[in-house]
């Protein structure tokens, strides 16, 4: 019989912030997109929508995603305290897809942290 373990990650390693208006996330999030089109989703998680982008797998990032470390270079989110399946920008008509993750044990814990950490907008550093 195969055994099948749930390891989740140990840490998260978040190398840039960016809070947003929640209409200018959506807007940049869907920058490239033709007029009428479908972008990318965003995830949304206790109250905050957001994007997250990883470093490329290396050599030293995958030994680091084993040992349960995980790296994002950067994350950027706004708040939105009602979920909404979908956003549409008017002047585009594009659509922007949103992804429910609450209940995700590490969606629901990045989004406490982003609201605890860094409440305020602007590009913020990790400390």
């Amino acid at each position: 019989m195969i055994e099948i373990v749930y390891q989740p990650w140990k840490k998260i390693v978040v190398h840039e912030i960016f809070k947003h208006k929640l209409e200018d996330l959506v807007k940049l999030h869907s920058l490239g997109v033709e007029p009428g089109g479908l972008a990318e989703p965003l995830l949304w998680a206790d109250g905050i929508v957001f994007s997250r982008s990883t470093l490329l797998d290396t050599k030293d990032v995958i030994k680091e995603k084993l040992e349960g470390v995980i790296h994002w270079t950067s994350v950027e989110w706004a708040e939105m305290p009602e979920f909404r399946e979908v956003i549409i920008i008017e002047e585009t008509r594009v659509k922007v897809p949103i992804i429910n993750a609450s209940g995700h044990p590490v969606y629901d814990a990045v989004s406490k942290w982003l609201k605890e950490k860094y409440p305020t907008i602007g590009k913020l550093q990790v400390p």
